[in-house]
């Protein structure tokens, strides 16, 4: 590649570390939320809206 050509790939190692970390952060979360669902009643209910 010459410097007059456009550089397209604007990605970084830390914006790729950051979006990977908020995606295993909210798979993370999710299985939380999921476990707590079904094993503590007062969860369950405050999410059904009961």
């Amino acid at each position: 590649m010459t410097d007059n050509e456009p550089k397209w790939d604007y990605t970084t190692k830390e914006g790729n570390f950051a979006a990977g970390a908020a995606v295993v952060g909210g798979n993370l979360l999710v299985i939380i939320i999921y476990i707590l669902y079904r094993t503590v009643p007062s969860v369950h209910h405050f999410i059904i809206g009961r």
